[in-house]
């Protein structure tokens, strides 16, 4: 564990680990974990604030325990492997939903992505995140982790960058990582990288709009032949009457003798 960071518990619940991290005087960590503990409907793609407290040395957040993705990876990977896409299902779902608070991440990589013992991913650690006014909004520091940042942020040429699309480029890339390490064949998934991962910032598409991105539900074939098996209706009452409806077979006029 790093240094500022502890597992805890509770007295009343000795078998349930927990985190103790302090959190950096000049994070808005806290702050942003409070305000989404508020908001209502809640994601299951962020990590919950179960507590905190002001300790001497500053403020601490107490977290759940859970294995990152990179833990998965080194040391379970058939166990990641065939829960991958539902991983990169929350991330996506889970950096939409902080987008559409306006807050930036601003460090997007496996070792900040968890996962729950249902593979429901949680998105953690917001020392470095910022409340922006909008997508456009840009930054002059270089926050993030080297290989995992955007290259705007990274390049020193570059005098300010969007948070937000920065966020958008690391996406794209932690997905492809992911869909190569293993090999996931997922084309929807792999194109959606892609296009995040573009490098005009301008070109990436808001992460808002992945409910579009979602695949088209199949047509059930069960529906449609019992469907078909209905029987066909040759006529209807109106005003009492019985009357032919409109696509009705004609009964065959057949001759008598008289």
């Amino acid at each position: 564990m790093p240094p500022h960071i502890y597992t805890v518990y509770r007295p009343s619940e000795r078998r349930k680990v927990l985190i103790a991290k302090k959190a950096r005087k000049k994070s808005n960590e806290l702050a942003i974990l409070e305000r989404l503990d508020t908001i209502q409907p809640r994601s299951e793609n962020i990590v919950s604030l179960l507590d905190s407290f002001d300790g001497q040395s500053g403020p601490w957040v107490i977290l759940s325990s859970l294995n990152s993705v990179t833990y998965y990876i080194a040391l379970e990977p058939s166990k990641l492997q065939s829960n991958v896409t539902q991983v990169c299902w929350g991330l996506i779902k889970g950096l939409a939903y902080l987008h559409g608070l306006r807050i930036a991440h601003r460090d997007i990589k496996p070792d900040n992505l968890l996962v729950d013992p249902d593979f429901c991913l949680k998105i953690i650690d917001f020392d470095i995140a910022m409340q922006v006014k909008d997508e456009d909004e840009e930054v002059d520091d270089e926050c993030g982790t080297k290989h995992w940042m955007a290259p705007e942020v990274e390049d020193d040429k570059s005098s300010t960058y969007s948070p937000i699309k920065a966020d958008r480029w690391s996406c794209g890339h932690v997905l492809l990582y992911l869909l190569d390490k293993f090999r996931t064949g997922d084309s929807r998934l792999r194109a959606i990288g892609r296009k995040l991962e573009v490098r005009d910032p301008k070109e990436r598409p808001s992460l808002l709009e992945w409910h579009n991105w979602l695949p088209v539900p199949l047509l059930d074939m069960c529906d449609i032949r019992k469907a078909s098996r209905r029987p066909r209706q040759d006529s209807m009452e109106v005003d009492g009457e019985c009357t032919t409806a409109p696509n009705a077979k004609k009964p065959r006029l057949t001759s008598t003798s008289t």
